[in-house]
């Protein structure tokens, strides 16, 4: 099934607060804006072109901005004129009525991903060139009067001078495009007002994606996107309306529309395929229960859909993909809610090429003696993690087990590895954290797997696991407040140090929420980076139980670990170890606390070595943070601020968490995927969003595609 995107969507990311809600247009990916009979000047009067622009690349060939010229340079009609970016270059050609040609080229600065403003004048006898109000060359061409008259039409974005010439590729943006027919003074240029004599005005920005733009002087130029630009080119971004925006750091975000083909969807897992140099996204529709994975080509143009093999009653648990393009995923089956007592749910690995065929199947053993699968149904127990590293397939999974000795069917995550050949278990490597809430698996560069899981009490806190098909190392690296009970129990007495303001609790807990989530790992050259976000009191404490209660009010705040790679020579424990850490103070403040579990017993805690990235008040939380690795060695991190003025969020930090860019609000919303994780491809990396407010409501749900260059 193909099917065309609806728009590209851009932001540019900067540290201001203001921002224009407008789209504008992106050429990167071919097609142009057209004005079939525009309005022009008289043979006999001046000209003025101006428009807006934005590139961040060094142009190998020279890129018309705004044009009425013919295709082929022979045509007895070779139209009115040229406004053209060649190198560090604005070039400005004019036709005359006898055919000949004057052209005249300024040097100015225009590669940095800023907007510029260019003007060129034709006055009668002089043609002037302007950047950003400076007047880069003025020359004299006496006799060339009058202009040509042309028949051709009013073309923005790349022109081939041959029919024959693929399009010319211009990674930038155009708007603001204006004409008027005489040719305006130095003072005219940078006023503040346009200038009188106008014939044509464009601005290229619409409050949502749109086919056609109107003129807006009047009259019956009504200019039209090609469906290329049209499907591809709509972008939103800080644009030359903003007054902070020309001085700001600008980072662009795209982003492509899925909606009409993933919709009422379930599990959303990014895969990719290296040798198409294409991302894709595997998915479960949610009322016919089918699988399928839907590729994106790489000119983000087109989409399609290849149907994936699955059983009646699964749910899709996780998958991930190999260099090759081929998809591997897990499959568990929902339990009846009658089930008998010697039902067992099924749980099956999958293989198949990206178009769907060759595909394999490998049943699990869900028994206690195997994977421990009693049932993969409860909300947040439904993500489990998939990764492919040199022909294995490593699995963080979590699910409720068959009846522990005490009675109880408990809750816990365990790491797995498979054959990617023929889907063989080859390793168990037991349970990583039980309960576990949240997990995350990658690849370092060795080769081997890194997850985190985020466990409510065996241990409690962020855990960290390295695991081949032989071994696995875990350490905790962060550890957290605990609920305590307000009602006696078996005689546990009071816990005084806690109580207080209205609330009894007593010293046994069973508290199954973390106050945590987990964002992601970095690796750097001998570290890791570990961001997530988590609760912290006013006065800075993470181990205040006093403070772990319904309806509290503590900040969510975006926090950072950097651990040592050998990190399994640590102590391990809820009490973090000084040696666990990097970049530590010879005498680092560490916090120390401690809970009482379900049979009442004293756990310690220690934390150490955490970097606070941000300070919110009472009410705000970051959430669902994505760390996306920078070519310069820097992480960028994006996520969702709560509270306040909620918007989506971004900053800029070194591996040890010092600041490059400090925290700033992004010009859009949308729903971060808590559960998948970013994925890096041919200099991109994308990661999946929904629409806001709509998490809660899977029919509703909008999946979009967004990826930044790295």
């Amino acid at each position: 099934m193909l099917l065309i995107a609806r728009f590209l969507l851009l932001v540019s990311l900067a540290a201001t607060a203001s921002c224009q809600d407008q789209f504008a247009l992106h050429f990167a990916h071919g097609g142009n804006f057209i004005v079939a009979e525009p309005e022009l000047p008289g043979p006999d009067q001046g000209l003025t072109v101006a428009c807006w622009f934005r590139t961040a690349e060094r142009l190998l060939k020279p890129v018309s901005l705004v044009a009425i010229q013919a295709e082929q340079k022979k045509d007895e009609d070779r139209g009115l004129f040229t406004l053209t970016l060649s190198g560090s270059s604005l070039r400005f050609t004019l036709h005359n009525a006898e055919g000949q040609t004057q052209s005249f080229a300024g040097l100015g600065k225009w590669c940095d991903n800023r907007w510029h403003r260019a003007v060129a004048t034709w006055e009668g006898s002089t043609i002037s060139i302007y950047m950003d109000g400076r007047q880069l060359i003025q020359k004299v061409a006496d006799g060339f009067a009058p202009l040509a008259t042309t028949e051709h039409v009013l073309t923005v974005g790349p022109v081939a001078m041959r029919k024959t010439r693929k399009r010319l590729r211009f990674d930038g943006c155009i708007g603001g495009v204006q004409m008027w027919d005489r040719g305006l003074s130095a003072a005219e240029v940078i006023a503040d007002d346009a200038p009188a004599g106008c014939i044509a005005s464009y601005p290229l920005l619409a409050q949502e994606p749109v086919d056609e733009l109107q003129n807006e002087i009047g009259g019956d130029a009504i200019g039209d996107l090609t469906d290329e630009l049209a499907s591809s080119g709509w972008l939103r971004t800080r644009l030359w309306t903003d007054p902070e925006a020309a001085d700001a750091n600008v980072l662009d975000v795209y982003s492509y529309d899925l909606a009409e083909v993933i919709n009422r969807s379930g599990r959303h897992v990014l895969v990719s395929d290296a040798k198409q140099k294409r991302v894709g996204v595997l998915w479960q529709d949610l009322q016919a229960g089918a699988i399928a994975v839907t590729w994106i080509d790489q000119d983000l143009l087109s989409h399609e859909t290849y149907e994936l093999s699955s059983e009646a009653g699964m749910r899709l648990a996780g998958g991930t993909s190999d260099d090759a393009g081929s998809i591997y995923y897990l499959t568990v089956q929902d339990a009846p809610g009658n089930r008998a007592a010697d039902f067992e749910v099924a749980a099956v690995m999958h293989k198949a090429k990206s178009d769907g065929t060759g595909a394999i199947q490998r049943a699990l053993d869900v028994s206690k003696s195997g994977v421990n699968i009693y049932d993969f149904s409860a909300g947040v127990l439904r993500s489990a993690s998939l990764r492919h590293s040199k022909g294995i397939i490593g699995a963080v999974l979590p699910r409720r087990m068959h009846m522990s000795g005490d009675g109880l069917r408990h809750q816990g995550a365990i790491a797995l590895t498979f054959s990617a050949k023929d889907l063989k278990l080859t390793k168990n490597h037991g349970q990583t954290s039980g309960h576990s809430m949240a997990n995350l698996l990658t690849v370092n560069k060795k080769g081997d797997f890194l997850a985190l899981d985020l466990g409510d009490n065996y241990p409690r806190g962020v855990h960290l696991h390295e695991f081949d098909k032989a071994q696995r190392t875990s350490r905790l690296v962060f550890t957290f407040k605990t609920q305590h009970a307000t009602s006696a129990k078996n005689g546990y007495p009071v816990y005084d140090e806690i109580s207080g303001g209205g609330r009894t609790f007593y010293k046994w807990s069973n508290d199954n929420a973390v106050y945590t989530e987990l964002g992601g790992i970095v690796e750097n050259k001998r570290t890791y980076t570990i961001v997530f976000s988590t609760d912290q009191g006013l006065d800075g404490r993470v181990l205040d139980n006093s403070r772990a209660f319904r309806g509290c009010d503590d900040p969510r705040n975006l926090a950072l670990v950097h651990v040592v790679k050998d990190f399994g020579r640590a102590r391990g424990g809820s009490e973090i170890s000084d040696a666990l850490m990097a970049s530590l103070p010879r005498k680092p403040v560490a916090e120390t606390g401690g809970y009482f579990d379900f049979s009442g017993r004293w756990h310690k805690q220690r934390v150490v070595g955490v970097t606070w990235l941000t300070n919110y008040e009472a009410g705000e939380g970051a959430h669902a943070p994505q760390l996306i690795p920078r070519e310069d060695g820097n992480i960028l991190i994006l996520w969702e601020k709560s509270g306040g003025a909620a918007s989506m969020r971004a900053m800029v930090i070194e591996p040890d968490g010092s600041l490059v860019q400090g925290e700033f609000a992004l010009p859009f919303r949308t729903k971060l995927n808590r559960q998948d994780r970013v994925l890096a491809i041919d200099g991109r990396t994308y990661f999946l969003a929904t629409d806001p407010g709509i998490e809660r409501r899977p029919a509703d749900t909008s999946v979009r595609l967004y990826f930044l260059r790295n």
